[in-house]
């Protein structure tokens, strides 16, 4: 009996550094002039943690790592640390004057309240300690990297480096600065390469780049590196995301650039030798309806381009998702009522349950704008049931 007992308690003391953690970081709270101070004062750097209420990654980060015994004892000794809402109090001002895009977003502030370091996402508790530990050094930050890249330093493996952090860092635009910049020094031998189409993928994306243009131009050179389907699906990703700018915005007002949608739309229109070409003009054309606000004529214009028959069952559902979900958000109540009977027609069409059931989930919108709200519950659970249906 004895040494059961004694084995039970060596048993539960080995196990216990894997289920034992006590200790979190130790959040400061205060306003930012008086969180400088004390960083100043005490010669550290602030770790501040920009966050949303609604940010899963936020919770995850929350829960998980910063609950992390080695995490907590690592942070709250070198650190003032700071968790701040980007939405409330001075949190806006902050996410404006750090440039913060994403979230989570960790800052590494010194007591001038000069960034230092910067890193977007999720972190595992041993990442985070690695990120901590760059900022601590000070060689590796992103400041630092900034002052190489600023003084002139293109050797390639540290313009290499630059655009990695660049990219961890949230930092699309300029990511793709410098990205384009290191490919601009290629010879064409080094331009037509799998070397190249991968610092491509990972960090241009704009199809109105010199560079994408090259790439479109020339992507027969690419067929010969890259398996053409691969070349394909990532140009159709670039022309595409360029064009959800416009379907996914808001209703026309001050913000919007008619000399960027018009160079877009012009250049689209020329494209040769690319079959979703029609697909892309009929995509804009019927967003620039809904942006000045002409929702009938969104409607008309959708129609008319399904009779063209040009979009497939996945680019078909997209471009008919992106518009109804904008008219969702009118208060139009004859046309969300056109348009539900339209997808309730589009729904009995389908043979294929996944279809089928994007159809009616597209119902239960309209019939929340209509203010169905009980209805709508029951067609989104129907459609849950159709979807894995044959």
């Amino acid at each position: 009996m004895r040494n059961r007992i004694l084995i039970f308690i060596l048993a539960t003391l080995f196990l216990l550094p894997a289920y034992a953690q006590n200790r979190s970081i130790e959040f400061r709270e205060g306003d930012w002039s008086g969180l400088l101070k004390t960083a100043a004062k005490k010669d550290k750097l602030i770790f501040l943690d920009c966050y949303t209420s609604w940010c899963g990654p936020c919770k995850m980060l929350a829960k998980n790592v910063f609950t992390n015994d080695t995490v907590a004892d690592f942070y709250n000794r070198n650190f003032i640390c700071v968790k701040m809402d980007m939405e409330k109090g001075e949190g806006p001002e902050l996410a404006k004057k750090y440039k913060v895009a994403a979230y989570p977003t960790l800052l590494y502030v010194n007591g001038a309240g000069e960034l230092v370091h910067n890193v977007t996402g999720y972190q595992s508790p041993s990442k985070l300690i690695s990120e901590g530990s760059v900022a601590l050094n000070g060689t590796e930050t992103m400041s630092a990297l900034t002052k190489r890249y600023d003084s002139g330093d293109r050797d390639d493996a540290f313009m290499r480096k630059y655009i990695g952090k660049l990219s961890k860092a949230y930092m699309p635009a300029q990511q793709e600065k410098v990205a384009t910049e290191f490919i601009n020094t290629f010879d064409d031998s080094r331009f037509y390469s799998r070397e190249c189409w991968d610092i491509i993928v990972y960090n241009i994306s704009n199809p109105m780049s010199p560079v994408m243009k090259r790439v479109f131009r020339d992507r027969d050179r690419f067929y010969q590196i890259i398996a053409r389907d691969t070349v394909d699906l990532f140009l159709d990703y670039t022309f595409r995301s360029r064009i959800g700018k416009y379907v996914w915005s808001k209703p026309k007002s001050d913000k919007f650039n008619e000399n960027d949608y018009n160079e877009y739309l012009k250049y689209v229109q020329g494209l040769s030798r690319w079959e979703k070409r029609p697909q892309y003009i009929a995509t804009l054309y019927t967003a620039r309806h809904w942006i000045d606000g002409d929702f009938r004529a969104m409607l008309d214009g959708m129609h008319d381009a399904l009779r063209y028959g040009i979009f497939d069952n996945d680019a078909k559902l997209s471009y008919i998702q992106g518009h109804i979900i904008q008219l969702c958000t009118t208060d139009n109540q004859p046309l969300i009522a056109e348009a539900y009977d339209w997808m309730r027609q589009l729904a009995d069409e389908q043979t294929m349950g996944y279809y089928r059931s994007e159809y009616m989930r597209l119902q239960a919108r309209l019939l929340t704008a209509q203010g169905h709200t009980e209805e709508a519950k029951a067609l989104e659970e129907e459609a849950r049931k159709v979807r894995m249906s044959q």
